[in-house]
């Protein structure tokens, strides 16, 4: 596959701009305003090369990990929070004396 020549392959930039994959991830992942799209071909990431600018500026706004992670927690913690309330109780049925389970054999 031919790569166009204005696209920069995720691991160029990484190197260029002195970050890992996982921080370039971690900033794509938390909504940035300003952070530029990466175009996606056959499951490689690349960028344009005229939004290499913005995405420094974007990744100057990142505030790290610990807050990326500190956020992905709390989302999670409020998707099962939410999906407890949604379902109600189930209420035990007392059993009578005489709904005994009958012998099968």
């Amino acid at each position: 596959m031919k790569v166009p020549p204005d696209l920069v392959p995720q691991k160029v930039v990484a190197d260029d701009l002195c970050v890992s994959l996982a921080t370039l991830w971690r900033a794509r992942r938390s909504n940035l305003p300003g952070f530029p799209a990466p175009v996606i071909l056959r499951n490689m990431v690349f960028w344009r090369k005229a939004d290499l600018g913005k995405l420094e500026d974007a990744l100057m706004q990142f505030a790290g990990r610990g807050t990326f992670e500190q956020e992905r927690q709390r989302s999670k913690r409020i998707a099962v929070l939410a999906k407890a309330r949604s379902q109600p109780k189930r209420i035990k049925r007392a059993r009578r004396p005489d709904e005994r389970q009958r012998d099968l054999f």
